[in-house]
């Protein structure tokens, strides 16, 4: 027999391999689709008496099936966000020589899934698209994200995971690597952009170090400089991006301003309070931070040693959804996991710090009312 006939008897064998088994469960009476996986199948010969009591050889088959019902569920293992190019924005650069500085508050990017696949927001897009318009008339030399970038309801310990929030992970990591790709787009190349680490962003390691702490430090293989592989800056690819990372929930802080002339140095934080007043009095520092999802502004003045000294604390408010689309203490959702529109005492917003060379420093707070911001004399707004 030729090479050729041998390879078409072993296909024609397998056919018939195959044609065994689906004769067998038709007569099992077994629906193909409940099979979960197929064990063991085998095909054999064998010798049967006829009806007039000659022996006969015939061709036996059995199968040894999982169910498809006693499978687990199959979950898609959370990778890096899909790496993105960066089409710069072109622009004339200042003229002028302060320090501009942008502070992007609480996008808490994340997603609920409904029963149809869907997915809702629970980040405002129009408040991020504003933002990124404002950026590129300001023209900042610094980008801060003051954390809970990501709002990963997934991962909590707080609140109940619904089902909604199930396989919402990835595409919440995508879309946070895509808003900061478009920031890194809107001030070009070499301006410094910052995001600091909040409490929900700290949730992703938190859950790794209760449920597999043995996976919470690993990093690629022959890389011991490189982010943990299940950490927000190596999931975000923030190294590409060059965007600095200051995790370390809740004692991590960036300068902004260095202050001087009666004013203390400005500190950005996510903040564990949430209330300005009581940061100004306890620290008595000047601090912009995210966390409460309001704009608030609180200062004093201290005299310390026959001199003036005023602490300002600030917050721009959120660029998340304030209608109950983020879950809270006051959020909920009907029977088909939709949330229910409850407005939340919450404010969108921006912030703009202008730090001069004595480290002298004025703060300003842009509001974004749906999808709308107003900044010296012009509108800026989703089409």
């Amino acid at each position: 027999m030729s090479l050729e006939d041998d390879l078409q008897r072993q296909q024609l064998t397998s056919k018939e391999k195959l044609g065994k088994l689906l004769g067998l469960l038709e007569r099992s009476g077994i629906d193909p689709e409940d099979i979960g996986r197929i064990d063991k199948l085998s095909v054999w010969q064998g010798f049967l008496k006829n009806p007039e009591g000659e022996a006969e050889m015939v061709d036996l088959a059995s199968v040894v099936l999982s169910p498809a019902w006693e499978q687990p569920p199959q979950y898609p293992v959370v990778q890096q966000a899909a790496p993105t190019t960066v089409r710069y924005t072109p622009f004339k650069p200042r003229t002028d020589d302060a320090k501009v500085t942008v502070v992007l508050p609480d996008p808490q990017i994340g997603f609920r899934r409904l029963g149809d696949g869907s997915l809702i927001p629970m980040h405002d897009e129009q408040a991020m698209a504003v933002a990124l318009q404002v950026m590129r008339f300001i023209k900042p030399d610094v980008v801060v994200n003051l954390g809970d970038f990501i709002d990963l309801p997934e991962w909590s310990s707080k609140f109940l995971v619904l089902p909604e929030f199930v396989l919402t992970t990835q595409p919440s990591i995508d879309r946070g690597h895509r808003f900061l790709a478009e920031q890194r787009a809107t001030v070009g190349e070499d301006t410094e952009i910052v995001l600091l680490g909040g409490n929900h962003d700290d949730r992703l390691g938190k859950a790794v170090a209760r449920n597999a702490m043995a996976a919470m430090r690993l990093r690629q293989a022959n890389m011991p400089e490189s982010f943990p592989v299940l950490s927000i800056p190596f999931l975000l690819r923030l190294e590409e991006l060059k965007v600095q990372y200051h995790g370390a929930y809740p004692a991590a802080r960036f300068k902004i301003a260095e202050g001087g002339g009666g004013q203390t140095p400005l500190y950005a934080i996510h903040g564990e309070r949430l209330d300005v007043v009581k940061v100004a009095k306890n620290e008595r520092q000047s601090f912009v931070q995210g966390h409460i999802h309001r704009i608030s502004v609180h200062s004093e003045t201290y005299e310390v040693a026959e001199r003036m000294e005023q602490v300002v604390a600030f917050s721009p408010g959120c660029l998340c959804r304030v209608d109950g689309a983020v879950p809270s203490t006051k959020s909920g959702t009907d029977e088909s996991g939709m949330p229910i529109q409850r407005f939340e005492s919450w404010q969108q917003g921006m912030a703009v710090v202008t730090e001069l060379p004595n480290g002298r420093w004025s703060y300003e707070i842009i509001q974004i009312i749906k999808g709308e911001a107003i900044y010296r004399g012009r509108v800026f707004a989703t089409a």
